[in-house]
């Protein structure tokens, strides 16, 4: 249940004035966590767990050639590990068959191969699929390449022959979206199905230590007992999945990465319709378009990546599902593009259902939609050009996140043709976007803390355009922390906003249905139809026992300014509100 509070407008101020309160307000948190990680450190090697461990070793003969059959000399060589664990459905049981893995590494790929033991061959769910979905029996092996405990690259196959890679936090739902490149084969054997995957280093991020430690993690899914087992022990009731991965090592001596990739692109475009004599933009019943681009990555060290793209092509990612949206609010879309995928999780700022940094909006649909007289047709564009882009993005060894993003959009115009002639009306102007985002993770991460800051501005020199936001700030501070081998956490966000553009749009943010001022039940609300520039602030404490062990309980208070708005490259449905 939402409680709706007065809560005072802050007078106009500098981005300076609110991150200083912001510092002002975390201090005292961030020093309790330093002290509390002390003594979690302390508890922690008194109280370690048991980490399994596999000791993988370099290749020493020719690569193996990826086709499903393990017949290839080095899978001769190094060490099969089975073992696993039953998850589900019997948490810690023997696993109805047991399952094999091997790891092998050169200074440019990692080797897998995992042999899945079925006494009943005939049985295995070889269910067809499209890439990314789960279904049928399936095994697959995820790496924790930065060991932080935080993000996982995992790779899958499943019996019937479809890869499946994504980005694993510890909630266990991966981020599908990522894809990566990578080769994987899966084969039959009399008693068994077997995978064998490469895994290019290039597609994973790791420090640049002469000796690697990475998390590891290797499952198979059983699918007509619905059963999964792991080459690690995992549990219901621990603190999360990356918590609880072994640990990968023998990886040494990797060459310094340098990672150099280009692709331009060239696209043409067919569209067919049915004919209109009177409208110019349609008697054809045809149209036809073109375009070139380039999108480029560069590997800084083999934990860093600048991605760079001009007029990038977004024209072979997957369409958004259709939407009936009956509400006042915005409908979510997940961000599928892959220059945006690139290093994500390192710019992700979420609280509850409000994001600092909503990637869709760079590139998106005009927003003016001019009137039309009578005998007047319209040519739109489809999407606002990204005019170029650049991202840098990746973590250090001493637990540093850094991500830090630039996109310019271009000014777009519609052809409007009238009885006299045709007119440019802008529907788009000129926008600079820019994201920074820093996170620093302690004591294994136990305890992280961070910032962000984005930033908004329009060039509108059209009285038509007025309605939109000129500069557009927001920033904010987040710290998590945890104690008692992660028993028990702490969560704080503070976040604030700034934003200037003409009256018009500043009524737009007043009168919009993440706030309405106008409502005759909010008498500490005063609509003022004169203002040019409107601040707010919000922010979240929450602490309690987290996913270890059978009980979770915690408590937390959060809340928004009616004046917090995020929209012009985040993402906010309600402010005004106290929880």
């Amino acid at each position: 249940m939402i409680n709706y509070f007065p809560i005072p407008r802050p007078s106009k101020g500098s981005c300076v004035a609110i991150f200083f309160l912001l510092s002002m307000f975390f201090f005292p948190l961030f020093l309790f966590a330093r002290i509390q990680s002390v003594g979690d450190t302390i508890q922690t090697k008194i109280k370690s767990r048991e980490i399994r461990v596999y000791n993988t070793e370099r290749l020493s003969t020719a690569k193996p050639v990826i086709d499903g059959i393990l017949d290839d000399a080095c899978w001769k060589t190094g060490t099969w590990a089975g073992d696993f664990v039953q998850w589900i459905p019997n948490e810690g049981a023997k696993p109805s068959f047991p399952t094999f893995v091997k790891i092998l590494y050169d200074d440019k790929n990692l080797y897998v191969a995992i042999r899945a033991v079925d006494r009943e061959p005939l049985k295995i769910s070889r269910k067809g699929g499209r890439r990314d979905e789960m279904t049928g029996d399936m095994a697959g092996i995820t790496f924790d390449s930065y060991h932080d405990h935080r993000t996982g690259f995992e790779f899958d196959m499943t019996a019937g022959r479809q890869k499946i890679d994504a980005i694993l936090p510890n909630s266990g739902i991966g981020d599908m979206n990522w894809d990566a490149v990578w080769y994987g084969k899966v084969g039959y054997q009399d008693s068994a199905w077997v995978e064998e995957l490469q895994i290019p280093l290039s597609q994973l991020r790791y420090s640049n230590q002469y000796e690697q430690v990475w998390g590891l993690h290797v499952w198979r899914w059983i699918d007509r007992f619905q059963e999964e087992s792991d080459w690690e022990k995992q549990s219901s009731t621990g603190p999360g999945m990356l918590y609880l991965f072994g640990e990968l090592r023998g990886i040494k001596g990797l060459m310094k990465s340098r990672r150099i990739e280009l692709i331009p692109y060239t696209l043409g475009e067919l569209k067919t319709f049915k004919k209109d004599v009177a409208n110019p933009f349609a008697n054809r019943g045809h149209l036809l378009k073109g375009n070139i681009g380039l999108d480029a990555k560069i590997g800084i060290g083999s934990n860093f990546n600048v991605d760079m793209t001009v007029n990038p092509d977004f024209g072979q990612v997957e369409s958004d599902p259709s939407v009936m949206n009956l509400t006042a609010f915005e409908t979510f879309y997940e961000e599928k593009r892959p220059f945006f995928l690139e290093g994500k999780s390192i710019f992700n700022y979420d609280i509850d259902d409000l994001s600092l940094f909503y990637s869709r909006r760079i590139g998106h649909t005009p927003t003016f939609q001019p009137s039309l007289g009578e005998k007047n047709y319209i040519q739109t564009p489809d999407h606002t050009t990204i005019l170029s882009a650049i991202k840098f993005s990746g973590k250090t060894a001493g637990g540093l996140s850094v991500g830090a993003l630039q996109s310019f959009t271009a000014n777009e115009k519609a052809t409007i043709n009238s009885p006299l002639g045709d007119r440019k009306v802008s529907v788009e102007p000129f926008t600079s976007y820019a994201v920074a985002r820093v996170q620093q993770d302690f004591n294994q991460s136990n305890t992280m803390f961070g910032g962000i800051l984005t930033s908004t501005n329009r060039s509108i020199n059209s009285p038509d355009l007025y309605f939109l936001n000129k500069g557009a700030f927001s920033g904010g501070l987040d710290l998590m922390h945890f104690w008692k081998e992660k028993e028990y956490f702490l969560e704080a966000h503070v976040i604030g906003s700034d934003i200037h553009g003409e009256k018009e749009a500043i009524q737009n943010l007043q009168l919009s249905s993440a706030r309405y001022y106008q409502r005759p039940d909010a008498g500490y609300l005063h609509y003022d139809s004169t203002l040019t520039s409107l601040s707010g602030h919000g922010g979240k404490i929450k602490i309690g026992k987290g996913s270890k062990g059978l009980w979770k309980y915690s408590t937390e208070v959060g809340w928004r300014s009616p004046g917090l708005d995020l929209n012009d490259i985040g993402y906010l449905q309600t402010a005004d509100l106290i929880h």
